[in-house]
């Protein structure tokens, strides 16, 4: 491991963008309905078993 690392050939340049001017014109998601995918789920109750895995899981540490 080198002390001081080299830059790469071609990397001149500095790519980075400030996140203020990457997400101007951001607009919030809001609740989420207009990513819906309909029919992914073949009833209320199938998501709303993914939905209770999802919660434990992510209870859990694992997603």
């Amino acid at each position: 491991m080198s002390a001081s690392p080299q830059p790469l050939p071609g990397a001149e340049h500095d790519d980075r963008i400030s996140l203020d001017e990457l997400f101007r014109d951001a607009k919030p998601v809001g609740d989420g309905t207009s990513l819906a995918a309909p029919g992914v789920f073949e009833s209320q109750e199938e998501l709303d078993e993914f939905l209770a895995w999802l919660r434990a899981d992510r209870a859990a540490g694992v997603a």
